[in-house]
């Protein structure tokens, strides 16, 4: 993962549009088939990422629950944003 690269997580998506906890995810599990790792989403897995799962959680980023965590790119929140919109 590009450390440059603007990401959103999906709590702060439901945040932003004032939706209930799980509202994104629903929306991401919908287009997840469509979406390419890497370049729409990057998936944060325990194991692997717990740092930076970590400092997401302390910066609030993640719901407090969250053991891996899903980060949207540009191309993916921009998706999500329009399925939620339909």
């Amino acid at each position: 993962m590009s450390k440059r690269e603007k990401t959103w997580s999906l709590k702060e998506i439901d945040e932003v549009r004032g939706v209930v906890r799980g509202t994104a995810f629903k929306a991401f599990k919908q287009l997840r088939d469509g979406f390419d790792e890497g370049r729409d989403y990057f998936y944060l897995v325990a194991e692997q990422d717990s740092r930076e799962i970590e400092t997401l959680r302390l910066r609030g980023r993640l719901y407090d629950g969250s053991i891996n965590a899903i980060l949207l790119t540009e191309p993916g929140y921009q998706a999500v944003m329009e399925f939620l919109d339909d």
